[in-house]
């Protein structure tokens, strides 16, 4: 079992390395990243006049991919959209 004080070091090691937040390839606003305990949450700024997502990533400093996810959603008019992510080490 791992111990609760690697998986929050852990979650420590991964909010200093979260860096980008790509929404269908173009860089949105990280507003926020906090941590409790082993788990991580993200906060991106509101965007406006998305009218389609094809894929949203997670980048680390050296640009490599922390996680992602490929979707095709249509986005009603006059929407605003911020993405919140929550990633917690088990």
């Amino acid at each position: 079992m791992i111990s609760q004080v690697y998986r929050e070091r852990t979650a420590a090691d991964l909010k200093n390395r979260i860096t980008k937040v790509l929404l269908n390839g173009n860089e949105t606003k990280i507003v926020e990243i906090t941590i409790r305990g082993a788990v991580v949450k993200v906060l991106t700024q509101r965007e406006e006049g998305i009218k389609h997502i094809k894929s949203v990533q997670i980048l680390d400093e050296q640009n490599n991919v922390i996680t992602e996810r490929a979707t095709d959603l249509d986005v009603s008019n006059n929407r605003t959209l911020d993405f919140r992510f929550t990633f917690e080490v088990v």
